[in-house]
């Protein structure tokens, strides 16, 4: 089965922080775009394998220190319901626990990563039925 993953991101800092203390947009989305084959791979193999039909989003809440570091990761809400759902959810947070962020002089981040999963079916494929 090919599948196609959306991927939408939001950022989210944690409180009021000096101008140049906060990662940039394109920073924070270039680290999530490296780690896009994780993503999928955890829709694909703890979701989809369970429940082909299965959609939904989870938003996952992710602190990064000044080194980094991905220090908490959690899922803070949830639209995906169905067998599989819960163990995409686990795997995400798992995954996302080792991203690194480049170091520099940052204040502690809060970031929201909107994951909005989607089964896709290729064009022009049957499924043919005896």
């Amino acid at each position: 089965m090919i599948t196609k993953l959306a991927l939408i991101l939001t950022v989210a800092a944690s409180g009021p922080a000096p101008a140049d203390s906060t990662r940039a947009d394109r920073e924070i989305r270039l680290v999530a775009l490296r780690h896009v084959a994780d993503v999928r791979r955890c829709y694909e193999r703890e979701g989809l394998t369970r429940d082909p039909g299965l959609t939904g989003t989870l938003d996952v809440t992710v602190t990064v220190l000044a080194t980094g570091v991905v220090s908490e990761v959690a899922v803070t809400a949830e639209d995906m319901r169905g067998v599989g759902a819960r163990d995409v959810a686990v795997c995400l947070t798992t995954v996302i626990r080792n991203w690194r962020f480049d170091r520099g002089p940052y204040a502690l981040e809060t970031i929201v990563f909107p994951f909005d999963f989607k089964p896709e079916h290729r064009r022009g494929t049957r499924v043919i039925t005896s």
